[in-house]
C-alpha cells in the first residue's frame, strides 16, 4: 500500500506539529508514502515542496484539480490522505479528509469573532466554506478529531453523517512526561503558561487580564505567552489583544515568544498553571500536552475542550477573566485540587490521546480505503 498525504497547508500551528509527527510514525511503521508540503516545511526523504500554500481558494482549488491530480497518477499511489480540510475532487485514488478548520463552522466563533474582521474576511471564509463543503462530498470518508467539530461540521451538510467518523489526535505522552517538576510558586509568583499560535480566536487577553486581577490582589501572577506581539499587530481583529498584551508586557507581567516544539516540555514543567482561553478549537494539542505533563489546567468552557479535558481541569466562561481568576486562586489555596487534577490528566491522556493509537486508528482507514479497489 502507497500513501500520497496533502499537507499543503502545513505552514504553522497544530498541523506543522501534526504533519511532523506523522512523517516519524509512518516512518517506524515501514508504511510507503510521499508527503506534498509547503516550501517552508522541513526537508525529508519522504517530503515533496509545492507552491500552493499560498494560493487563495479559487487558485488553490484549480491548482488541485490539475498540477495535483498529474501528481497523484504519476505517484502511483493507492490511498490520498487530505489533511487539512481541502480534497481533491473526483479522485483518481480512494480519498480520506481530515476536516480540521472548525472556526468556519463554529457558531460562537461566527458569532463573536467573526464579526470583527471585515469584508474580505467574510468573504474568504464563506470561499473557503463552500469549497470545503465540495471536497468534502468528493472524498470516500471524512475525519475530524473530536466529536464536537464532527456535530458542528455535520450541521451544514447532515447528509454525509455516514461517511463521516472521529479519529481523536493524541501527544506524544513520553515525550511530555514529567520528570521534574517546578515546586508550585517556587518563587512567591504564580506562573502561567499558555501555548498556541495566534488567532483573533485563541483569546490570550483573557490570561493576561486575570493575572492582572490576581496581582492586585496581592497573589503575584505573571503569563508565559507562545506568540509574538509583532505578529499579532499584522492579524485583523487583533485590537483587543494587541492592546491588552502590550499593555502587560510593558508592565512586566507577559513574557512573548515563539517556544521551540522541542522545548516544550520543559517549558510546562517550569510553570505552575497551564490556561486554554481559546474560543475555537478542532481539538487543541497543547491541552493534551499539557495534561501529560502533569499541570493543571484551566480552560474556557466551551465544546471542544470539554471534550479534550473532561473532569481534568477547571473551566471558566470566555471572556470572563474575573472566573479566570478565581479558578487559578482556587488552585493556589488547595494544592489537594491541583494533586487531583494532574492524577486525573495523566491518566485520561495517556487512555484516550496517545498519539500512536491515532496513527494507528488512521492506518487502519488507509487499509480499509485501499482494499475498496
Amino acid at each position: 500500500m502507497r500513501v500520497l498525504i496533502n499537507a499543503i497547508s502545513a505552514k504553522a500551528g497544530g498541523i506543522v506539529t501534526y504533519t511532523s509527527n506523522l512523517i516519524a510514525s509512518l516512518e517506524q511503521r515501514g508504511i510507503d508514502f510521499l508527503v506534498a508540503v509547503p516550501n517552508s516545511f522541513p526537508d525529508g526523504r519522504s517530503v515533496l515542496k509545492v507552491p500552493a500554500s499560498n494560493y487563495n481558494p479559487l487558485h488553490r482549488l484549480a491548482w488541485e484539480q490539475i498540477i495535483w491530480r498529474r501528481i497523484i497518477r504519476r505517484s502511483r499511489a493507492d490511498v490520498l490522505f487530505s489533511s487539512a480540510n481541502f480534497g481533491l475532487l473526483n479522485s483518481p485514488v480512494p480519498q480520506l479528509l481530515l476536516m480540521r478548520e472548525g472556526g468556519l463552522f463554529d457558531p460562537l466563533y461566527l458569532s463573536t469573532v467573526a464579526p470583527c474582521q471585515g469584508l474580505d474576511a467574510t468573504i474568504q471564509r464563506y470561499l473557503r466554506r463552500m469549497l470545503m463543503l465540495l471536497s468534502a462530498r468528493h472524498n470516500d470518508h471524512i475525519m475530524t478529531p473530536t466529536e464536537a467539530m464532527r456535530n458542528m461540521f455535520l450541521h451544514w451538510t447532515p447528509d454525509l453523517a455516514d461517511r463521516c467518523s472521529v479519529n481523536s489526535y493524541g501527544t506524544l505522552v513520553d515525550t511530555f512526561k514529567p520528570t521534574t517538576r517546578r515546586p508550585w510558586r517556587q518563587d512567591g509568583t504564580l506562573k502561567i503558561l499558555y501555548v498556541s499560535v495566534y488567532y483573533p480566536h485563541k483569546n490570550p487577553s483573557d490570561g493576561l487580564l486575570a493575572s492582572e486581577i490576581l496581582t492586585r490582589q496581592g497573589l503575584p501572577t505573571t503569563m508565559r505567552l507562545s506568540m509574538e506581539l509583532e505578529q499579532i499587530k499584522r492579524v485583523k481583529g487583533s485590537a483587543r489583544d494587541l492592546f491588552h498584551l502590550t499593555r502587560g508586557a510593558e508592565a512586566g507581567l507577559l513574557q512573548t515568544g515563539i517556544i521551540r516544539y522541542t522545548d516544550l516540555p520543559a517549558t510546562y514543567a517550569d510553570h505552575d498553571v497551564f490556561i486554554f482561553p481559546s474560543l475555537s478549537e478542532t481539538f487543541g494539542h497543547p491541552m493534551t500536552e499539557a495534561l501529560a505533563s502533569g499541570i493543571p489546567v484551566v480552560a474556557a468552557d466551551v465544546a471542544v475542550n470539554r471534550e479534550v479535558l473532561g473532569d481534568a481541569a477547571l473551566f471558566y466562561n470566555p471572556f470572563h477573566p474575573s472566573e479566570l481568576a478565581v479558578c487559578l486562586r482556587l488552585l493556589d489555596e488547595k494544592p489537594e485540587l491541583r494533586r487531583e487534577l494532574s492524577e486525573k490528566g495523566l491518566r485520561r491522556v495517556a487512555s484516550l490521546f496517545d498519539w500512536n493509537d491515532h496513527v494507528d486508528r488512521l492506518v487502519e482507514q488507509f487499509q480499509r480505503l485501499a482494499n475498496r479497489v
